[in-house]
């Protein structure tokens, strides 16, 4: 089994190729987008979190009972650590966004 390129960084191509695709000949910059984009968006995001989760313990398991290499069961705990960490940092933004607009004087 080969891993593709970590989530964290699939997640960035594939927002910068949505900001990009709004920009042709005649626009001077990326497509307005609505909140609904966001919200598919996020969850897409999350669904992919839960999906390499899901992989890594499947690996793990067939690593378990003897049927799956070791090289890739490191790399689906890796991806999982790596997508864990991206999800924890995204979650310790908003929060520290969301406290920011408490602070806020009306």
């Amino acid at each position: 089994m080969t891993v593709g390129m970590p989530s964290a960084l699939n997640a960035y191509r594939a927002a910068l190729e949505r900001m990009t695709e709004g920009v042709s000949g005649g626009d001077t910059g990326p497509k307005a987008t609505s909140g609904k984009d966001f919200s598919s968006m996020v969850r897409g995001m999350a669904e992919n979190a839960v999906k390499v989760g899901e992989t890594a313990e499947k690996q793990t398991t067939a690593a378990a009972a003897g049927k799956a290499d070791l090289n890739s069961v490191v790399m689906a705990v890796s991806e999982a650590e790596l997508t864990l960490n991206t999800v924890v940092a995204v979650r310790d933004k908003v929060i520290e966004a969301y406290r920011e607009i408490l602070r806020m004087p009306l």
